[in-house]
């Protein structure tokens, strides 16, 4: 554990729960002033950004087990051979595309409709014009 005097382990504290950096070093025990003008260094400081790291391991080793589980149960849903009677092609291809999106494998889209004409944009890949 890292070595943080009383108002620095309540200011990382505070931060760990939501509150802005002013807040949390206002309520941390600092003045309103000093928040207000040094938090910037408050978070820079590399004992501070030790603990906050320390406080979030926990948080950040459930998201990754939670995905690792989805992951894994899209790939028995679409590597089932054979298939069950429960999982139909529909299933296995939704379930291979949600795989997809987890891993980052699709490009990010953007939609906007202009008059009766739909404009599908993917970013890094041009665009595509469809009408109606």
């Amino acid at each position: 554990m890292t070595k943080l005097n009383q108002r620095q382990e309540l200011f990382c504290q505070n931060i760990f729960t939501g509150m802005t950096a002013t807040d949390a070093a206002i309520k941390a025990g600092y003045s309103p002033k000093f928040a207000r003008e040094n938090c910037p260094k408050l978070l820079q400081n590399t004992t501070i950004q030790e603990r906050l790291r320390e406080l979030n391991a926990p948080v950040i080793a459930r998201v990754r087990a939670t995905k690792e589980a989805k992951l894994e149960k899209l790939e028995e849903i679409y590597g089932h051979e054979p298939l069950p009677e429960t999982i139909t092609a529909r299933d296995r291809i939704l379930a291979i595309s949600e795989h997809n999106k987890m891993e980052g494998d699709y490009a990010p889209e953007k939609h906007a409709i202009i008059q009766e004409t739909i404009i599908r944009f993917v970013i890094g890949k041009g665009y595509e014009r469809n009408k109606q």
